[in-house]
């Protein structure tokens, strides 16, 4: 796998995204693909041979890990390149993580930040649910909410 190319995708979708200002310091953990996949999965998906997508599944106890405990997996780092937003791919590295997840887990858990109403309209589309009472908050003002669906 190309982590650099993986890692420049991830910072590219965030930026378009309106997720990540440029230069902010969270690019660092965005681009640390290498890094992830010692610690976590680490999907990516490809058109034609070109990589044109990410996502990172986590364990419970893990370095990456936010907020999945026993019993469940959590994805974080989903990221498709931006020219071919729409064309179902966040869909299918999403379908992944839950197939990865049959029989290892009982839920799949997200997080997605306030901001972000594509990602949450996303997610429940996906027949995701909300999980207030598991919001956090890493940094003062970043808010993020929790997500799972059952698997």
């Amino acid at each position: 796998m190309e982590f650099v190319a993986a890692g420049d995708l991830c910072v590219r979708a965030y930026e378009v995204g309106g997720h990540l200002e440029s230069g902010s310091d969270y690019a660092r953990t965005l681009r640390a693909v290498a890094h992830r996949a010692e610690h976590a999965l680490v999907l990516v998906a490809e058109v034609g041979g070109q990589l044109v997508g990410t996502v990172t599944i986590c364990a419970p106890g893990t370095e990456y890990a936010e907020i999945c405990g026993p019993g469940e997996l959590e994805f974080r780092f989903l990221a498709v390149e931006p020219t071919v937003w729409g064309q179902g791919i966040g869909q299918r590295l999403v379908a992944e993580c839950e197939r990865y997840g049959q029989g290892l887990a009982t839920q799949l858990v997200i997080c997605v930040i306030e901001i972000n109403a594509a990602g949450h309209s996303f997610y429940l589309k996906l027949g995701f649910e909300r999980v207030p009472e598991r919001d956090w908050e890493p940094q003062p003002g970043i808010n993020l909410q929790a997500y799972r669906k059952l698997l």
